[in-house]
Formats: C-alpha cells, structure tokens, sequence
C-alpha cells in the first residue's frame, strides 16, 4: 500500500474555513461545487446531519436535515426555506434524492420516508423496530434504495411501496453508510468499530443479494465509503475515510488498499465525495474541508492535496508547516 507524500514536495493552499465546527456531510452539484452541511446550527436549530441538491424542472433546490428532526427546502440564493418538513420525530440523520419531486428521508425515529417537495405530509412511511437509520442511497437503474441502521443490517426497499425486498445478514458493528455503483449492480456498506475490530468496508452484489468480502485496514470507525468514477485504471476505485483520520483508496475488484493519506489537518474525517474529474473533497471535525487531486503514474492512482481549511489551520503570511 502506498501513502502520501502530499506535504514533502509541495504545500496546499490554506483558506479561511467556511465553518466553526465539524463538517458532517457533503452534498454534490456538479463538479467544482458542493455544499456542506455543520455543527455550527447554520440554517437550522441543530447540527445539520445532511445536506442534497436536488434540481426539478427548471428549479434549484437544496435540501437539509438536522438534529432539530426537521427537513428543510430551500432554493438556491435563498435565505429563508420554502417548506419545512415536520413528520420526523428525532434527528434525520439522510436525505436521499429519487427521480422527479421526490426524495427519501431516514431518522433515528427508526422510521423511512417518501416524500414529494410540493407536499408536507410523506406519501409513505414505514417504520421498523430498532431500525435506527444512519443513511440511505439510491441505486441507480432501478426502484431500489438501500439504507443502512445501527440495527447492522442493510436493508433494500421499493419505492413504489417501501416494502423491504431484501434483508442482508446483520454485521458485528453499526452501519454508518451505504453507496451503489452507477451501475446499480454493487452496493458497498461502511462499519463501525475500534482498534481494528470492525472498521471494515462491505461489498455487496445487488444482482445475486449475497455479501461478497470486506476490505479492511481502517483502524477506527469507518464514517463514509464511496464508489469513486475516475479513467485513471480500469479497476474500480472505491474512497473512504473515518475515525482513524485517513482518506484510503481501495480496488473493488480485488479489495486492496492502493493509497493512504492522512487527514491534513489532523482532524478526524467524517465524509467524502469524488468527481470524475479526479477531484475529491473531504471533511471532518475542526470544520476540516480538504480539496484532493487524485492522478495517476503508471496507472495507479495517487492522491494530492490542493487546498484545505480548518480551524486549526489559519491562514497566516508565513510558510505553513505539516506533520
């Protein structure tokens, strides 16, 4: 496995963070933009948990949830939201965008939920004992989400009606996130854990509903896995970060590690999203946002950071250093 050499040869850029406190969520628009969701209560009574864009007809949206267990509508520009949605109970830990008006919400209430934008009230709910959803993603291709839960099972739902079409067998650790390729035919689920005990990262095949194998070497909680498009290789890239304070790059196909780098701001990292382009944001706690490059020698991929925020990494006249 390969590491970082990120701060030997050249520095990144250092900005003013945007935030005051941990960076929960990442939620594309399109490449060079994204939008971030915090503890620091901006936009809400609480920490923001999740955060979307969501574009119907000719309208930009964003939506919100946060531990105040309301979800929240806004259009772009903005400053007050256009809806406010109220049927969660406790904190909406997921936001997840389906086709047309609709979008799909999960809570620690144990509950999941269809929603149209143009109404208040969901057009479904399902609720499940001890279901504690940590987050939910749609599967491309398909009626299909999957939803993760601090019940460490990853469940599949139809959308036409939110029955459950398939349970995959429970795991050791609490599942904190979940992702499909654009494919739709393998899903990837992130575990918790400490001192190496769990940390693991779960395939899936959607097609034959079988769990596959796990890719360890997180040491510590892994918080966000993501299938990374990229042309760098002709193997599929899977990016991860966690508790341990490491971004990781991983092969699908054969579940090895091929790069590591460390939190540049020392910080621990709690979500992650990639571009086909190559560049790819992180974020975490201390309000950490890092811009990365990911390149290729000889066909392997490589990481590099470009520029990175942090409130405990303030610009300054004089020349940064990094551990």
């Amino acid at each position: 496995m390969c590491r970082s050499m990120t701060f030997s040869d050249k520095h990144p850029n250092i900005r003013h963070p945007v935030h005051t406190d941990t960076i929960n969520c990442i939620g594309a628009v399109r490449p060079g933009m994204v939008l971030t969701g915090s503890s620091d209560k901006v936009c809400h009574t609480d920490s923001v948990t999740n955060v979307l864009y969501k574009q119907s007809q000719t309208r930009h949206y964003v939506l919100s949830g946060s531990r105040d267990t309301t979800i929240r509508l806004w259009l772009f520009n903005q400053n007050t939201p256009c809806e406010i949605y109220t049927s969660h109970k406790l904190t909406v830990t997921t936001i997840a965008n389906l086709e047309d008006n609709l979008f799909a919400s999960g809570s620690r209430d144990t509950s999941v939920k269809i929603f149209d934008i143009s109404r208040k009230e969901p057009l479904m709910s399902k609720t499940i004992n001890r279901n504690l959803v940590t987050h939910i993603s749609r599967i491309p291709n398909s009626t299909l989400i999957c939803q993760t839960s601090e019940d460490r099972i990853m469940k599949l739902y139809d959308t036409r009606n939110l029955e459950i079409v398939h349970e995959f067998p429970v795991k050791a650790h609490i599942q904190n996130h979940c992702n499909a390729t654009n494919d739709g035919l393998y899903a990837i689920a992130s575990s918790g854990g400490s001192n190496g005990d769990g940390c693991e990262i779960t395939l899936y095949d959607l097609r034959q509903r079988k769990e596959l194998r796990g890719l360890r070497g997180h040491e510590e909680s892994v918080r966000c896995a993501v299938f990374l498009p990229q042309n760098i290789t002709c193997k599929s890239i899977i990016l991860s970060v966690g508790d341990d304070k490491t971004v990781r790059l991983w092969t699908k196909e054969d579940s090895k590690c091929i790069w590591r780098e460390q939190s540049p701001t020392g910080s621990t990292l709690t979500s992650c999203f990639g571009f086909a382009d190559g560049n790819i944001v992180v974020a975490g706690t201390n309000a950490t946002f890092a811009h990365l490059k990911m390149n290729g020698r000889a066909g392997v991929p490589f990481l590099h950071c470009i520029s990175l925020q942090s409130t405990n990494c303030m610009p300054s006249n004089s020349r940064q250093s990094f551990g």
